[in-house]
């Protein structure tokens, strides 16, 4: 199935990100609620927010996924993830000041997060340009025919070659275009700390703010799980490559389990068609995002008007 890439690069993606404008001011005049949309976003920033009003000089958006946390977010955020204040929204609904549940995020270092998905991409591409090792068939044993049946199959007319089974592959277009624009766009909206928010899955299933910590220091875990597996890699390449793509079909044990599920072909995101279940977060690098967050000089502004 043909797609089309949704990356800052990608000149569909532009006007798409025109259009997108205003709903995502209307998104930061709204930031004080939580507007449900069921999303994680993903955002880099100059700081570790410790409140909703601890803001950065420069906060630029960068992803966003309906209904679950990608692979690439995980890695990215895998190098010392840490609990901090949520940017999204300041408690839930109407709740009187004072009295606001806390939310909160995961913010992680952008630098060596950074490294990772590039590593991981090369790997990636390699993994796509070599062909899968062919899967070997045991040999079925015959029984023993008896004098008859090997008389009778002397004088048969003989019967044609069974042609051998081909297994069609999946289609490997866009893949690797894809690793490089995630690369360009990332190193072109880097800052000092990455801002990983999961507030709206999160109040999906909770409502209590001990409970709704605990999803967060949940996916904290899941992102350390992500990096412990990154670094399980071998450091040869080639070598890395071939044990990714087995942890990727077989489940390994830990913390290699953490790759189970991944597709590493043109449907790697394609969780809408079931294709997969696991999204690896490559389709979908925007600045402009449902939320867009205000940045230090917004945010006080924004106050100021009341």
């Amino acid at each position: 199935m043909q797609r089309i890439s949704r990356v800052w690069l990608n000149k569909a993606a532009t006007c798409r990100r025109h259009a997108k404008l205003s709903c995502a001011a209307t998104a930061k005049r709204q930031s004080r609620k939580l507007c449900m949309a069921n999303r994680s976003y993903l955002y880099s920033l100059g700081n570790r927010p410790t409140s909703y009003e601890d803001r950065s000089e420069k906060i630029s958006g960068l992803s966003e996924w309906a209904y679950d946390v990608p692979f690439m977010y995980r890695l990215l955020m895998s190098v010392d993830p840490q609990l901090c204040a949520s940017l999204v929204a300041d408690g839930l609904g109407d709740e009187e000041e004072g009295q606001k549940t806390r939310l909160y995020a995961i913010s992680s270092p952008f630098a060596p997060g950074l490294e990772r998905v590039r590593r991981f991409a090369d790997i990636v591409k390699l993994l796509a340009s070599t062909p899968p090792p062919a899967t070997a068939t045991a040999p079925q044993a015959i029984a023993p025919a008896s004098l008859l049946a090997r008389f009778k199959e002397m004088f048969a007319p003989a019967s044609p070659a069974a042609e051998p089974s081909v297994e069609a592959s999946p289609e490997i277009r866009h893949l690797p275009g894809w690793l490089d624009e995630t690369v360009a766009f990332l190193e072109a909206h880097r800052d000092d700390f990455l801002l990983l928010e999961t507030v709206e899955l999160d109040t999906m299933s909770e409502g209590e703010e001990d409970a709704l910590r605990e999803c967060v220091e949940s996916e904290i875990e899941r992102c350390r799980g992500v990096g412990a597996a990154f670094e399980a890699l071998p450091a040869e390449i080639h070598e890395a490559a071939r044990v990714l793509r087995s942890a990727a079909v077989d489940e390994a044990p830990p913390p290699l389990d953490a790759f189970f599920g991944l597709r590493f072909d043109d449907e790697c995101d394609s969780t809408k068609t079931g294709d997969t279940d696991c999204p690896l977060g490559l389709t979908n690098w925007s600045d402009v995002l449902y939320f867009g967050l205000f940045n230090r000089a917004e945010f006080e502004a924004d106050r100021a008007a009341g």
